[in-house]
């Protein structure tokens, strides 16, 4: 059989075809961080944002500061010349709807930033996700530091970690002259992890930790632990990393025990929740976030802009929402660009921010270790904030 070899121009034309083929394609060689920011570099419409929360109950109240926040920018031309707008997820405080979530939000290449995850269980594998998709992650939240010890260049935390807020409770109960202390904590990760380094601090203060005990989420019965501490061991304070309304349980058993010692807890106990606890909650300290201090300038702008908007005061989710999206629109300012990579360059550099929190300055790690914690008390039924 004779075979008709094809001419050159055939040839040629065949393998301009594969060409432009290839060429075609080529996006698709490319990472979604590659793609992502070329978008972002060559986009001339609505700068996008994602934010994910479980937004139930009153720690909801984060999406009414970001709301806040974005409403304002827009009313100022926007970011760069162009509007931002935002992409509201609830990820139920799921471990599996808040992967899903991240997985959505990472398949959209418009998107240059994502807000939220309060969980730590969640934020944790979600901050990779981001990370290898190109997106910059900013938590108002999440407390678990193994989040900034990753070393992710595009993972930033706007909140006290557990870490920080171990480390500054022991500086307070030293400070306050308790020198034998007990510890408890609820059985995960960040809690414990929060409840370590309190102690380790609390060693290096010279405090003497005479006991510490763990419990489950889901623990009812606190009589046997109440009756150990009030019978067998003497201390100054207990420190509590736990989270409402179980920590609330905790608190009311002792009490009703008969144990007077002071309570110091995590900002898990930071809560009307704890407030609903009546007498069994006056005297416990927590610490304090934000503080509606209307002496500073941009806590009163804060205040006056929210009262007018939602016609209530805000409370420390909402500021911390309101915050972080002024972070990263700052950082997007100062940068001139809305390339994550670029964008989190000038997050990193961000050096005395005065948010309506306080002042921001963050590491290399993308963690802020020298942020000031407050502390505030319940008395008569309310928060009261502590020198």
């Amino acid at each position: 059989m004779h075979l008709q070899r094809p001419s050159f121009t055939r040839l040629a034309t065949l393998c301009l075809v594969m060409l432009a083929a290839l060429l075609q394609g080529c996006d698709s060689w490319n990472s979604p961080a590659t793609v992502r920011a070329q978008r972002a570099t060559a986009a001339g419409g609505d700068i996008v944002i994602g934010v994910v929360w479980p937004w139930d109950g009153h720690k909801g109240s984060l999406w009414q500061g970001v709301e806040l926040a974005a409403e304002e920018v827009n009313q100022h031309g926007g970011v760069l010349g162009r509007p931002l707008r935002l992409v509201k997820e609830n990820d139920e405080a799921s471990l599996a709807r808040g992967r899903l979530i991240a997985q959505q939000f990472t398949e959209n290449l418009d998107m240059v930033a994502v807000i939220g995850h309060l969980n730590s269980y969640i934020a944790l594998p979600a901050s990779s996700m981001y990370q290898s998709a190109g997106l910059l992650y900013l938590t108002p939240g999440a407390s678990d530091y193994q989040i900034n010890l990753q070393r992710n260049s595009l993972v930033f935390r706007s909140s006290p970690s557990n870490r920080s807020l171990g480390l500054r409770m022991a500086e307070y109960m030293a400070a306050r002259g308790y020198r034998r202390v007990a510890i408890a904590y609820v059985k995960d990760k960040t809690s414990q992890g929060m409840a370590n380094y309190f102690e380790q601090r609390a060693r290096e203060l010279g405090l003497l930790v005479v006991d510490r005990r763990s419990y489950t989420i889901s623990a009812e019965d606190f009589g046997q632990l109440a009756y150990t501490w009030k019978e067998l061991y003497q201390f100054d304070a207990i420190f509590l990393a736990g989270n409402m309304p179980v920590a609330g349980q905790l608190i009311k058993t002792l009490r009703a025990n008969g144990v007077t010692a002071p309570i110091v807890g995590g900002d898990g106990m930071d809560t009307p929740q704890l407030l609903q606890l009546g007498a069994s909650a006056e005297g416990v300290v927590v610490p304090e976030i934000y503080d509606a201090d209307t002496r500073r300038a941009a806590a009163h702008h804060f205040e006056a802009l929210f009262s007018a908007r939602y016609g209530h005061a805000p409370d420390s989710f909402s500021a911390q929402g309101y915050d972080a999206l002024r972070l990263v629109v700052q950082a997007m300012q100062r940068a001139g660009s809305t390339v994550p990579e670029d964008v989190a360059r000038a997050l990193r550099a961000t050096q005395r921010w005065q948010g309506v929190t306080g002042e921001v300055s963050f590491d290399e790690l993308g963690d802020m270790p020298d942020r000031r914690v407050g502390q505030k008390i319940v008395r008569d039924g309310r928060f009261v904030s502590l020198p």
